[in-house]
């Protein structure tokens, strides 16, 4: 038998369940690192344009956090699900 859980058709699933997925613990992360250490000497909570993304500031702190957690989460995501495609390709199905 063949692996059927390909990158190719991992893809969407990995890009959108699993990166949201990981966005949404990279949030809580972040509001968590907040409430632990306190806001900071943060001269701008950011939000707006590009202060969004900059690490610098309160939101872009969380906003950082949300894209690291997101990538990270889909790496694992695809690693484990293409693992379970070789693990299931190998099984042998004879007893049936």
């Amino acid at each position: 038998m063949e692996n059927k859980l390909t990158f190719g058709r991992l893809f969407f699933a990995a890009l959108i369940p699993a990166f949201t997925t990981g966005m949404g613990n990279g949030s809580v992360f972040g509001a968590a690192v907040m409430c632990a250490v306190g806001r900071g000497s943060y001269e701008s909570w950011g939000g707006w344009y590009g202060e969004a993304y900059n690490p610098a500031t309160f939101s872009g702190f969380v906003d950082w956090m949300m894209l690291v957690f997101g990538l990270a989460f889909a790496i694992i995501f695809v690693a484990a699900m293409i693992k379970h495609g070789q693990v299931e390709s190998q099984r042998d199905n004879s007893a049936w």
